[in-house]
């Protein structure tokens, strides 16, 4: 009786294992199915990310700014390049204006006067506008001698002229004679303002400069004036109530007067820059040292004069 009841709760209780593990193995493979349907879901949400991802980037790399920086750089450089147009007229550079060529070195000739010099002046004229302006002009050295004075023996001139015929310009150069000695006094030009000379000068308009000499050129009779330094007179003029002033420059100058008809060249030549004082100066220096010697003479006389007194007197 006893082993009948163990049998049968043995059975029961086999048979109770055998329906737990048929329903465990029943969730377990339920529950597995869930997890891979899981599993998958998760592979193909991440396989779909992985997918949608690259095409963003690969659609957005043709779209990013490479494409537009690509494009901007020509847009900077037309900018830059239309910068210098607007620029360029502020870098502008100012031709300074040439300085006036130097006077040619001319010769002129006559029975009493010679005269070679470079000349040019330097005046103020009457402008079309109505204002004054300066001018400068050059003493050709073609022009020609028009007349001279020889026959006075105290004062001389030589006239020398060139221009057209129409309107003749002129230098007038006077030399006086005193005490054997020989100085220009005055130089008087008369000047044609031309249109080709100056342009914007009022038309018809005649200068006439005058110089009064304080004693230029002066030199010793028999002898000629030499200079090669430029040397500046002023030159003066009173012309319809107005000032007009300039000043003459020549330079290269060497002028004789008062010489014999039949005298060929230039005389020994006095030079401008000679002091007259360097023949007193040697002479000053030698008469200083001549008076030294001889004060050094005198004492040492009177020294030895008086060392042989004593020795006579030791005696």
């Amino acid at each position: 009786m006893f082993a009948n009841k163990l049998l049968t709760c043995s059975a029961l209780l086999i048979i109770l294992l055998l329906l737990s593990n048929a329903v465990f193995s029943q969730k377990l493979s339920s529950l597995t199915n869930v997890g891979s349907d899981a599993f998958l879901e998760q592979a193909n949400l991440l396989t779909s990310s992985s997918a949608t991802t690259p095409t963003s980037s690969t659609t957005g790399k043709p779209i990013t700014t490479k494409s537009t920086s690509s494009i901007t750089p020509p847009s900077t450089k037309t900018t830059s390049t239309e910068s210098p147009t607007t620029t360029a007229p502020v870098i502008t550079t100012t031709i300074s204006p040439q300085p006036y060529p130097e006077p040619s070195v001319g010769t002129w000739n006559t029975s009493c006067i010679m005269l070679q010099m470079a000349a040019q002046l330097n005046f103020t004229y009457e402008a079309k506008g109505g204002n004054f302006t300066n001018g400068v002009y050059n003493i050709p050295n073609n022009a020609s001698v028009e007349d001279s004075e020889c026959k006075s023996q105290t004062t001389q001139f030589i006239h020398l002229i060139w221009g057209p015929e129409t309107s003749k310009q002129s230098i007038l150069m006077y030399f006086d004679k005193s005490n054997d000695t020989t100085v220009l006094s005055s130089i008087q030009i008369h000047l044609t303002l031309l249109s080709e000379d100056f342009p914007d000068a009022k038309e018809n308009q005649t200068v006439q400069l005058i110089h009064k000499s304080d004693g230029e050129f002066k030199t010793p009779e028999k002898m000629s004036y030499h200079c090669t330094r430029v040397q500046k007179m002023n030159m003066t003029e009173t012309l319809d109530a107005k000032q007009l002033i300039g000043w003459i420059s020549v330079s290269h100058v060497q002028v004789e007067a008062f010489r014999m008809a039949n005298d060929t060249g230039f005389s020994v030549g006095h030079d401008c820059d000679s002091s007259e004082t360097s023949d007193v100066v040697p002479i000053a220096v030698g008469i200083a040292l001549a008076a030294l010697i001889l004060v050094v003479l005198i004492s040492y006389l009177c020294a030895r004069r008086r060392s042989t007194s004593r020795g006579y007197m030791s005696f």
